[in-house]
This record gives structure tokens, C-alpha cells and sequence, in this order.
């Protein structure tokens, strides 16, 4: 009877320990070094500070123009994303010759990783011999080539424009997956009601794909505030600074100029934002869904 009880727990351990090694024991880390003054590149042992590195974090004003980078960089990136997924998905769950093929080809963009989709784009948006600059002064457009990751106005653009390729093939299939669960005859019902394309989509097929649209969104958003390899790719954070995220202030902070604590102090501010926005995405999952 003691091996029997003691066997789930026997059988759960090895992933506990796993789990605790891998994502508690960092965290703690972490959240124990944002307290200290630390710089490994300096050589010298780790200075408690207690809350003066969040003290110093309220008033940086860097901090607040990253926070408000990651916030343009997100709505910014999944907005788009979102709408050419759904607009994909819709064309995907029509019937037509080559459909499966069309599916692989639409998933090809999220397979390539970050670093190499920032290349792709940076070498498309260059302003000597990318191919945008060429296909705009052709069509006649622009009369001289546009520096477009180097000049404020144009830079987020290029991000965006990069994040959407790589993105929505994620909302294409998630949105896919939802609308052949729809089962057909609730759409012969609307066509007989004398529904129109508009009307078959804002009353049946909406209305069924809402709570993955926002537990996809709520996923995406979290990645995308996240992500730091493309931009860093692309901009390196530039120009002065307008594409600095979060993640990639924490990198310049940490391994830039070698602050580790306020680094980790940085981290858990990121933590507290992810958790925050989490806890109002899904209070509005939970609200649709009462309704």
C-alpha cells in the first residue's frame, strides 16, 4: 500500500525536478539579482541594494520609451498579422484544386526562425540594393530609394511588414483548425434564412472562431512583446533608440554595458507587464464568453 502511494509522486518527480531547475530556480535567480548591484564584466562581487534598482527603474526614462516601443511594436505587429490570417484561413477553407500544397506553402514563413527572417528583410529593405527600393522606383513611386530601417518614419513599417510575413501563417492555421470545426449545415440554414457572405460571416462564423481568435491574439501578443531577434536583426533597436524594446533593453543593460542586476531589475518589470496584460486579455475571454 506505501509503494502504491508513493508511486505518483515517484512518477511526477523526475518532471518536477526538471521544471524546478528549469524555469523556478531562474526565476528565483532573477528576481534575488534584481535586489543587487552586480557586473560580472567588472569582477566584482554582487552589492545588496534592496529596492534601489526599482527606484532607479521608475524614474528611467529609457524604461518608459522601451515600454512604449513594445507596446507599438505589438499592436503593430499582430493587428496585421491577425487580419491577413483570417483573411488566408478564409480563402484556405474553400474548396479548390491545389488546396494542400497552398496549406504548405502558407506554413513555410513560420518555420524560419527569427534571425534569419530579420536577413531576408533586411537585405529587401535595403536602401541600395534592396528589391522594395527597386520595385517602387520602377512603378514609379518613389523617385530615389528610401533608407527604410535608418529613417524614424519608415523603420516601424519595415518591422511590421517583416513580423506580418512570419506571423500570420500562425493565425492562418489556428483560424483554419476553427472554421472547419463549423459544421456546414448551420451555413446552408443562414444561406436559406436569405443570409449574404457578409452576414454568414458576422452571425455564424464569428461568433464561433471568437474565443480562438483571442486565445490565439493573447499568445501572439505575448510572443511578439517578447521577441527580440528580429528586431535586433533588422534595427539593432535603432534608429536612437525608436525600436528598443523591453527584451532588447534588458540585453543592451546586461551584456551591453554589463549591468546585470538592473538587467534582472528590467525582467521583472517585463514579467509584471506579460502577467498583467495576460490577466485583462483573459478577463475579456471570460466576459465574451459570459455573454
Amino acid at each position: 500500500m506505501a509503494g502504491r502511494r508513493l508511486f505518483p509522486y515517484l512518477a511526477v518527480g523526475p518532471v518536477a525536478l526538471l521544471v524546478a531547475l528549469g524555469v523556478v530556480y531562474p526565476i528565483g535567480y532573477v528576481v534575488v539579482l534584481s535586489a543587487h548591484d552586480y557586473s560580472p564584466f567588472q569582477m566584482r562581487a554582487m552589492q545588496f541594494v534592496g529596492a534601489g534598482n526599482y527606484l532607479r527603474l521608475l524614474g528611467d526614462p529609457e524604461f518608459w520609451a522601451s515600454l512604449r516601443a513594445g507596446a507599438i511594436w505589438v499592436v503593430g505587429s499582430v493587428v496585421p498579422q491577425f487580419l491577413l490570417g483570417l483573411a488566408m484561413a478564409l480563402v484556405l477553407n474553400e474548396r479548390f484544386h491545389g488546396r494542400g500544397l497552398v496549406r504548405t506553402i502558407v506554413l513555410v514563413p513560420w518555420v524560419v526562425s527569427g534571425v534569419v527572417t530579420g536577413i531576408i528583410w533586411s537585405w529587401l529593405f535595403d536602401g541600395t540594393v534592396g528589391v522594395v527600393n527597386d520595385l517602387l522606383m520602377r512603378a514609379g513611386l518613389v523617385a530615389a530609394p528610401v533608407a527604410w530601417t535608418v529613417q524614424p518614419a519608415t523603420t516601424w513599417l519595415a518591422l511590421f511588414v517583416a513580423n506580418a510575413w512570419r506571423g500570420a501563417p500562425f493565425f492562418a492555421i489556428v483560424l483554419l483548425a476553427a472554421l472547419q470545426s463549423i459544421s456546414p449545415d448551420l451555413y446552408e440554414a443562414a444561406k436559406i434564412d436569405g443570409a449574404g457572405h457578409w452576414q454568414r460571416f458576422r452571425f455564424v462564423t464569428l461568433p464561433l472562431v471568437l474565443g480562438t481568435v483571442i486565445l490565439a491574439t493573447l499568445l501572439r501578443a505575448l510572443w511578439t512583446f517578447n521577441f527580440l531577434d528580429l528586431i535586433w536583426t533588422m534595427t539593432r533597436g535603432g534608429p536612437a533608440h525608436l525600436t528598443r524594446t523591453m527584451p532588447l533593453y534588458v540585453f543592451d543593460k546586461a551584456y551591453t554595458e554589463g549591468d546585470f542586476g538592473y538587467a534582472a531589475t528590467i525582467s521583472c518589470a517585463l514579467c509584471v507587464v506579460l502577467l498583467a496584460f495576460s490577466a485583462l486579455y483573459w478577463q475579456l475571454h471570460r466576459l465574451v464568453h459570459a455573454e
